[in-house]
């Protein structure tokens, strides 16, 4: 019990010191203020700005900025899929990948070591502007509240400095990291080895430091291997799972930082509490019981595990270092409400979004409880921006709960699980798999036996849909507020302290359970 204390406090406590540094950078790109190494990383990034043709002093309204997000990761989906198609895969399993990939989510249909190290490089791309895109967006949705300017930024200046300054080194460090305690680092796909029945084994390999790396940091969470990180290679010991445990939490984690030297350290602090209360409560709950034995590696054991794979989901990662039908029904749950929350801490950029999203609707109940006018750091809250937060909200319940009810009519779900009555367990595989596509997260129970036309569509089109449809609306409503007078007074309902954080955690579950509770019930509660 001592080692795995000494484990939880270890990781959180990086963890949090390795986000405040993250957060205080990004305060000073979303603000444009000089950075440490200025002068040199200006240069680096003044010579890419000019082969690439971006003039980085030339703003962006919102629509221009979202024009230009989505384009960049078009491109890398047309990108990924051609790759794919070329190396063999069927259109049906490229556009499946090349979607997973491009919209952070990193749902796999496919075994990881099937692909040739060319695709699984080519998938590496995505791995770095997917966040990317994440970080960027979230910069130009902060930055309508911190200046009164339609102008949000631009986007391809944006997305090059998190690249260059943010995701590489970090990534780079923990590549080195993970090389130096056995993960291997190789260009060559497979190599050959003696086995315990004394003749050769050949065995897949490639450069899964780097992939491990970003994947964990980029709130990727796709395997090289189709173990993901309970394969050795991935995830060799306590010391790179606590790592990688790390790398999951810092990102997500840095955003209230940021905040806080945006607007006041009191909001940034109440908006991290906002998120480690419940992502506490719900790690607490799920641990009440072991998980396994069966399906755990011995090297993690039951408290590793479940510490890595509840960091994983509730960061909309995705990463399993054991299977899900290892772990408990109260893990489940606890990983379907951290997925239907999606902002504890949430995928890098979006989740915290989705937060800021969540105090929108909470400022706008409790000032209609108190008869206040609502009010967001000086900007009066509309009508318009509570409608768009309320289809923000909305959009992720519809994208798990139709395509789940669809897949049963059409008679899908009885096709790859097999005849006869759907059971508890079988229901929440279904459920899982959309309420993962949605989310963002990647993770699932179905993994191949999903690889079908219908599964591989289904999926791809939520998880497009579950990762642009929010951006777009999110960045509509920061524009709204850039384009009003700020207000400099005190706040009427004050987002700050305690009382606010626990009635922001409040709205939040309850919405969460008024949309998810009854399709809980009849699924993890009871399997």
């Amino acid at each position: 019990m001592i080692a795995e204390i000494v484990q939880f406090v270890v990781a959180m406590a990086v963890a949090l010191a390795l986000a405040y540094g993250i957060g205080l950078y990004m305060s000073l790109l979303i603000k444009g203020e000089p950075r440490p190494f200025e002068y040199t990383l200006s240069r680096i990034e003044g010579a890419i700005f000019r082969v690439a043709g971006i003039q980085k002093d030339a703003p962006m309204t919102w629509r221009q900025y979202l024009r230009a997000l989505l384009l960049t990761n078009g491109l890398v989906m047309v990108f990924e899929y051609l790759v794919l198609t070329l190396q063999g895969t069927t259109p049906d399993l490229a556009f499946n990948t090349a979607t997973s990939f491009a919209t952070n989510t990193n749902l796999q249909h496919y075994v990881g070591e099937s692909l040739s190290v060319l695709s699984q490089l080519s998938l590496m791309v995505a791995h770095f502007i997917a966040p990317a895109s994440g970080f960027a967006a979230c910069f130009a949705f902060l930055r309508c509240f911190h200046f009164t300017s339609r102008n949000v930024g631009n986007f391809y200046v944006d997305i090059t400095r998190v690249f260059l300054t943010i995701l590489l080194p970090i990534s780079f460090v923990g590549a080195i990291l993970l090389m130096a305690f056995g993960v291997p680092q190789t260009l060559t796909g497979t190599t050959t080895t003696g086995s315990f029945g004394g003749g050769p084994q050949t065995i897949p390999i490639g450069p899964v430091a780097s992939w491990e790396s970003i994947k964990e940091f980029g709130n990727n969470g796709g395997g090289y291997f189709g173990a993901n990180s309970a394969h050795p290679f991935e995830n060799p010991n306590g010391f790179t799972n606590t790592l990688e445990i790390i790398l999951m939490l810092s990102g997500g984690f840095a955003f209230p930082f940021a905040y806080g030297e945006l607007f006041g350290k009191g909001k940034g602090r109440a908006l991290l509490l906002a998120i480690l209360g419940p992502w506490l409560f719900l790690f607490g709950f799920a641990i009440l019981s072991p998980a396994g034995p069966s399906g755990l590696e011995t090297r993690f054991g039951s408290f590793g595990s479940q510490f890595f794979n509840m960091s994983s989901i509730f960061s909309n990662t995705g990463a399993a270092n054991s299977p899900l039908t290892a772990m408990n029904r109260k893990e489940i749950t606890s990983l379907f409400v951290g997925m239907f929350i999606q902002a504890i801490p949430g995928g890098e950029g979006t989740g915290f979004m989705t937060l800021v999203i969540n105090v929108i609707l909470t400022i706008f109940l409790v000032g209609l409880m108190v008869g206040k006018t609502p009010e967001l750091l000086g900007y009066k809250i509309r009508p318009l921006e509570v409608k768009l937060a309320v289809i923000v909200f909305l959009l992720h319940p519809l994208m798990i709960l139709i395509p789940t009810a669809i897949a049963f009519a059409a008679g899908q779900v009885q096709a790859i699980l097999g005849p006869g009555p759907v059971t508890p367990f079988g229901y929440t595989r279904v459920l899982y798999e959309y309420t993962s596509a949605s989310a963002n997260n990647g993770s699932d129970y179905l993994g191949t036996l999903a690889n079908t036309p219908f599964w591989n569509l289904s999926t791809g089109i939520v998880m497009v849909v579950g990762r642009y449809a929010p951006i777009a609306i999110m960045l509509w409503i920061s524009g709204q507020f850039a384009s009003k007078d700020r207000r400099v007074a005190a706040e009427p309902i004050n987002t700050e302290g305690v009382p606010f954080i626990l009635t922001l955690i409040g709205v939040t579950i309850l919405l969460t359970a008024l949309a998810f509770l009854p399709f809980l019930i009849v699924g993890p509660f009871v399997m």
